[in-house]
């Protein structure tokens, strides 16, 4: 049972350092500046529970427009059971009331407790992790993505999620990652945008949306090419066979594996032009 002295309040920048540092903890690797770009994206939707004035729980709900995305569900082992994280978990709800759908990656282990709440399963991701060698072939057609007129770029992330993310992804371009690149056609149309960012162990390449297989596999190699054997992590959408072909072409590992959960009416999104989602804690 919660003692009466919990307390949730939004986090302070600090204390979304506080937040990642847990989630290094607890094994899902995040990025070396995930804390300070994720909370660009919606600088309220960051929650900490506080017992005694201590931070024991974390989430997280960012509201991009008129949809929400819940993450960093985590509670410190020792307080775990006694209702800490249902609490917070409520309180991100209640905070996207005004939403008209939310959505959230969750443990499978977590899957039931979501279907509760009202979430359903959309689809299974699965992380996977390998050293992805650097190609000497370059091509004419990738270019840095901060070159590309940023609304066009927009229009082409809308197509791959639920949302307009404004600002979580200027926030993603200029701090969260350490490079991004687009793929041009002969008419300078956005076929292909990926992006890599180092984290505590390796580097984790999200997005990776594109048209064809062979824009992703040169998208991929360019990005990890940007490292000296670079290790890379990729939560790829399995029902996207191309996607997994790439990885295992690759001869990358399965890690673990996590659903894309929706509650509400979500616009339908074709998987098959996304080789690696952008985000396990924002979508």
């Amino acid at each position: 049972m919660a003692d009466s002295d919990y307390q949730i309040v939004v986090a302070s920048a600090d204390q979304v350092k506080w937040i990642v540092k847990m989630a290094e903890n607890e094994g899902w690797n995040p990025g070396c500046n995930d804390a300070v770009a994720y909370q660009q994206a919606d600088p309220t939707g960051f929650f900490i529970g506080l017992l005694h004035g201590q931070p024991i729980a974390s989430a997280s709900a960012v509201k991009f427009e008129n949809f929400g995305f819940g993450g960093y569900f985590m509670v410190v082992k020792e307080h775990r059971g006694k209702a800490y994280g249902k609490k917070l978990f409520q309180h991100c709800m209640n905070y996207c009331k005004d939403c008209n759908s939310l959505g959230l990656d969750g443990v499978i282990e977590q899957i039931q407790n979501y279907m509760k709440a009202g979430f359903n399963i959309a689809h299974t991701n699965m992380r996977y992790v390998g050293i992805v060698p650097k190609l000497e072939i370059t091509s004419d057609n990738i270019v840095e993505a901060k070159g590309v007129s940023f609304e066009k770029l927009m229009q082409y992330d809308r197509r791959h999620f639920p949302s307009c993310r404004k600002h979580f992804m200027s926030s993603w371009l200029n701090i969260g990652t350490n490079r991004s690149l687009v793929y041009l056609d002969s008419d300078k149309n956005i076929q292909g945008f990926g992006a890599i960012r180092k984290c505590c162990d390796g580097y984790k390449v999200g997005p990776l949306f594109a048209e064809k297989f062979e824009i992703a596999e040169e998208l991929i190699h360019a990005l990890a090419g940007s490292f000296e054997d670079c290790k890379v992590v990729i939560d790829v959408p399995v029902p996207n066979d191309n996607a997994v072909t790439l990885v295992k072409k690759l001869n990358m590992m399965e890690v673990f594996e996590t659903a894309r959960m929706y509650r509400g009416k979500v616009a339908s999104i074709n998987l098959n032009t996304i080789y690696g989602l952008t985000s396990l804690e924002l979508g």
